[in-house]
């Protein structure tokens, strides 16, 4: 059994790491659901996505990636987490950091332990990367857990956390703002208000 960040990772079908051949997960719904040439030009139009984001990752440039991400972590207070339990039921910010991608994905939690777990367990529906395929990055979800080669937190206190989520959410955004598009997962929401 592989542990990775202090907790024992469960053997999954495809192994630990993204691939092209674990990337679509077809279940029998979505078989019952299109017809087979219907269900083969959505998987089509689905792995030219895959393709066309791992030549976009690859382009990035590593030294740049790193020196935006030292100065993000070290101008809000993240520290690098290398046990997960250490923040189990503990609220506030996290960054996974993908570094063969050059991406990070920024989230906001009030269990950051459960919640990168969960991104680590789910699988991106083959409807959802149907109806994403035509813009964007892969979703944060469609990575496995050793993809996460780095975790940082800024945890949740009185001035930084709050019960409305609204506002957590208008504090998570900043973050991602303050990062370079080009190496970020999110697709932050402007609030206009």
């Amino acid at each position: 059994m592989t542990t990775h960040f202090g907790i024992k990772l469960r053997n999954k079908e495809g192994g630990h790491k993204l691939t092209i051949d674990n990337y679509i997960g077809v279940r029998p719904k979505d078989i019952t659901s299109y017809s087979f040439d219907e269900l083969e030009e959505k998987k089509g139009r689905i792995l030219n996505k895959f393709e066309l984001n791992m030549k976009y990752f690859e382009s990035l440039s590593r030294i740049e990636f790193n020196d935006e991400l030292t100065k993000l972590v070290a101008s809000d207070n993240f520290i690098e987490i290398i046990d997960l339990n250490s923040i189990y039921d503990v609220p506030g910010y996290y960054i996974m950091v993908l570094d063969d991608y050059c991406q990070i994905y920024i989230g906001i939690a009030h269990n950051i332990k459960s919640r990168i777990m969960q991104h680590w367990r789910d699988k991106v529906p083959l409807d959802n990367l149907v109806n994403s395929s035509d813009s964007g990055l892969l979703h944060i979800d469609s990575f496995r857990a050793l993809d996460t080669t780095r975790i940082y937190a800024c945890i949740g206190y009185e001035d930084n956390f709050s019960e409305d989520h609204m506002e957590n959410m208008i504090r998570e955004n900043l973050f991602i703002f303050k990062f370079p598009v080009d190496y970020c997962l999110n697709v932050a929401t402007l609030f206009l208000g």
